[in-house]
């Protein structure tokens, strides 16, 4: 749901750029009809009537890119659901035109046109007649059009301040985007392989005979080329609804209300072996943890430091207060911390039973996970034919890479991060061109002034800072307005966020001299213009 909507406040703000690109056109094109529509007003045309055409060739432009779009739209969405779905062979989702969305966007496509249409109307509508019939082009463009030039320039100055919001905002989801696949998660998330399977469907096996389903798998695909190590686990190393239950450490005296829950896998020996998870204190599981031995546990290193905040946990007991785990265990060692819900979770309590002296439905270990020298999606095809070698009725659910697991809770940040930083990209782009519009259309109008000032004896430096220094006046105006916005949109996707604070200096900074390069190459090139303008054709310019 988050997600949804920053992605529509993002594309909100890219329309809004669009559309101040399409006003700031519509306010040049009236300019450059002045004498046109003050001709027409003299032959007693309504001011009405010229509000009508304006509004009118707006509203075209308006649907016609929308058309445009719908098009552009669905081919994105088409891939936009191939990676969604990451080269799943069937899908729910598809990208048929649907009657909401064409009415939806002929609705805003009208609604762009008319908003963003009406100023330059109402500016076109009130030209006077015989001060354009009278002047010549050059008066015209010394003293007609005041307001549309400021309102040109509000409009640049605001396209500069939202795309440093969507900038700030992209590199905040890029950021965090890195620190959730480059953390530590206390487990390797390279060569290894991760297969689901159960042999509790149809009855298949029953408790007291997975012990030698378990060892056969493990000796069947470890003998492969490239296995290195095998085991089996209840849940995968990163996986949502985990074993949670409460905890009785023996010797501990809990405060009242204390939480006392921690989360469970039931796993093989070899497990921590082969997920590469360091044994910090105490031995790891191994096959001396069967039935009918000691009942052992392994703990996680934020439980040690919980019960045991003074160390020694090795050798203390404790009960898993869970009805179908029976009797006291011994905690024979202590691991490192590592994710087990998301990237994104403090490290909880955690807690590893030997699978091979539980019963009952605990004893199903649903994961086989194989280490490999190499590739490990290569290993696939063998490991699954070496499952189907042991039992050709085994059910394998599902096969992935520990890698594609880890990326299953990334998606979102991914398809975050990406998009907006595209829609970012777009924008900067579209005030980039906005200003280019403006500048060279001010360059246009002041032609004759660029020429008296060369003809005087102005040098192409001090012609070309003339027209530089306008557009650093509206570029400060929009870094002025936009970095406290951008600041503002940054504390509300805070929650959004991983490994970084809402005020990043180096994505702020990063932001803001991405503008600034963009707007100085959309400015120079009228200012370069300007400074090869003839004096000769400029005076006779009318």
């Amino acid at each position: 749901g988050d997600s949804l909507r920053i992605l529509m406040v993002v594309v909100g703000l890219v329309l809004l750029v669009a559309c101040a690109n399409l006003a700031n056109f519509l306010l040049a094109k009236a300019a450059t009809r002045e004498r046109e529509i003050a001709t027409r007003l003299a032959l007693g045309s309504s001011r009405t009537r010229i509000v009508r055409q304006v509004l009118t060739e707006a509203l075209l432009l308006a649907v016609t890119g929308g058309a445009l779009g719908l098009v552009l739209a669905f081919a994105a969405t088409r891939m936009l659901i191939r990676f969604v779905m990451a080269g799943s062979g069937y899908t729910t989702l598809e990208a048929k035109p649907d009657l909401m969305v064409l009415a939806f966007t002929f609705g805003v496509s009208l609604f762009t046109g008319l908003l963003f249409g009406i100023a330059p109307a109402l500016r076109a509508s009130g030209f006077r007649a015989t001060p354009v019939l009278n002047g010549s082009m050059r008066t015209v463009a010394a003293t007609g059009g005041a307001g549309g030039r400021v309102l040109s320039r509000f409009l640049v100055s605001a396209q500069v301040a939202l795309s440093v919001v969507l900038l700030a905002c992209a590199g905040l989801f890029l950021r965090t985007l890195v620190n959730l696949q480059h953390q530590d998660l206390g487990f390797s998330r390279t060569n290894v392989l991760l297969v689901e399977f159960s042999g509790k469907f149809g009855g298949t096996y029953q408790p007291e005979q997975l012990a030698g389903l378990y060892q056969k798998v493990s000796e069947r695909v470890a003998a492969l080329p490239g296995a290195v190590c095998v085991a089996f686990s209840g849940t995968a190393p990163i996986s949502p609804g985990n074993w949670e239950t409460t905890m009785n450490v023996r010797g501990y005296v809990p405060q009242p209300k204390e939480d006392l829950t921690a989360l469970i896998n039931q796993v093989s020996p070899r497990y921590f072996e082969t997920l590469e998870m360091p044994i910090i204190e105490g031995r790891a599981l191994d096959g001396r943890d069967v039935p009918g031995a000691l009942k052992t546990v392994m703990v996680n290193r934020t439980f040690a430091a919980h019960f045991f905040p003074h160390g020694g946990a090795v050798g203390h007991r404790m009960v898993v207060e869970d009805p179908s785990v029976d009797g006291e265990r011994e905690i024979v060692g202590v691991v490192g911390d590592a994710k087990y819900n998301s990237p994104r979770e403090t490290p909880q309590r955690m807690i590893y039973l030997p699978v091979l002296q539980l019963t009952e439905v605990n004893a199903y270990a649903r994961w086989l996970q194989v280490k490999t020298t190499g590739d490990p999606a290569r290993a696939s095809g063998a490991v699954r034919a070496a499952l189907a070698e042991v039992d050709p009725n085994l059910p394998i659910l599902n096969i992935r890479t520990i890698g594609d697991q880890v990326d299953l809770f990334t998606v979102n940040e991914q398809l975050i991060s990406e998009l907006s930083a595209i829609f970012s990209a777009l924008t900067v782009v579209l005030a980039g061109i906005g200003l280019y519009g403006v500048m060279s259309y001010g360059v246009v109008r002041r032609t004759n002034e660029i020429g008296i000032r060369i003809a005087l004896g102005a040098q192409s430096g001090s012609v070309m800072w003339m027209v530089l220094r306008e557009s650093l006046v509206l570029l400060g105006i929009g870094l002025a307005f936009g970095l406290p916005a951008a600041l503002a949109a940054a504390r509300l996707v805070q929650a959004q966020l991983y490994g970084l604070r809402a005020f990043d200096p180096a994505t702020m900074g990063s932001a803001m001299l991405i503008i600034v390069a963009v707007t100085m190459a959309a400015a120079w090139l009228p200012a370069r213009r300007a400074t090869r303008v003839d004096p000769l054709v400029a005076l006779r310019c009318e």
